[in-house]
């Protein structure tokens, strides 16, 4: 097989691991605790969908806050308070500007960040786990829900394809769960091949991150599979900052995007291909 790749880069939640059960259900089951109001999972995807939301915590605080502006006077839905958001950029600044714009600050005022992470790191990771990596009590016990997590990735990907590409790993997730998932999978990496949460204050889809792991693993042809608009958007973002190397995006349909609206979403948004799942890679690679 003749590659024209040499390293390949890999988000975590949705392509290696379904995470349906774990952060999903901690972003909804987080905003329901602090705000009283069910939030579903169409809602949490069209937060992914707007853009901008990389880090869950941030989505998260999003959708809180629309929960808020309902209480505090939004006179809309929240599709159409998403769609505004959409519209204008994505992210938590425009989620605040705009419902600053419609209600004051009324939801703002109310907002705890802190509150927000705490709840959700208490949800996710489960006493011991948040013991572990905060020292202290969590505001809740339940067992963790990183428990739910299942591996889509298969041992053969693991075992015999990944080790004939240098391979990075590019995720929102912080870097203790990054390695708890990854230890999971059974993928042995560098930690220096690893950009999460906290070495990468520049967000997806930002291409900081990216340009950081093809520097470090000297890479001139690289893929990038995500689950995520944000993903493909970033390998857009990183061809244009750095032409001297050749960047691909593949979208994975694992994640929240699925079917053909899936697929035609990644590919308006500039990846070179859209796959079931990443086991489909070896498959792909083959072809260019």
């Amino acid at each position: 097989m003749v590659v024209q790749v040499d390293s390949i880069i890999l988000d975590i939640d949705g392509v290696l691991v379904d995470v349906s059960e774990s952060y999903r259900r901690a972003i909804a089951d987080t905003i329901e605790s602090l705000s009283g109001e069910e939030f579903s999972p169409e809602l949490i995807q069209l937060l992914k969908n707007a853009g901008g939301f990389n880090d869950d915590w941030e989505l998260t605080d999003a959708g809180i806050l629309c929960t808020l502006a309902k209480r505090h006077g939004y006179s809309g839905d929240f599709i159409s308070l998403i769609q505004k958001i959409d519209d204008n950029g994505g992210g938590l600044l425009t989620t605040k500007k705009i419902i600053f714009e419609a209600i004051g600050s009324a939801a703002e005022d109310e907002w705890d960040p802190q509150a927000v992470r705490t709840m959700f790191q208490s949800l996710y990771l489960g006493r011991e786990k948040f013991l572990e990596c905060f020292q202290h009590e969590p505001i809740v016990d339940v067992p963790g829900y990183y428990l739910s997590e299942e591996n889509i990735i298969s041992e053969h990907m693991v075992d015999q394809f990944l080790n004939q590409f240098n391979v990075g790993i590019l995720t929102g997730r912080p870097l203790f769960e990054a390695h708890m998932a990854l230890k999971n999978i059974g993928i042995n990496i560098s930690s220096t091949h690893i950009v999460a949460m906290e070495n990468s204050p520049l967000k997806k889809p930002h291409p900081d991150g990216l340009l950081t792991l093809a520097e470090e693993l000297n890479s001139s042809s690289l893929v990038f599979v995500g689950d995520t608009l944000d993903d493909i958007k970033t390998v857009m973002n990183a061809k244009k900052a750095d032409p001297s190397r050749n960047y691909r995006g593949v979208g994975v349909l694992t994640g929240g995007l699925s079917g053909n609206s899936g697929k035609k979403m990644f590919e308006e948004n500039g990846a070179v291909a859209v796959i079931s799942t990443i086991n489909d890679l070896p498959e792909l690679l083959s072809e260019f």
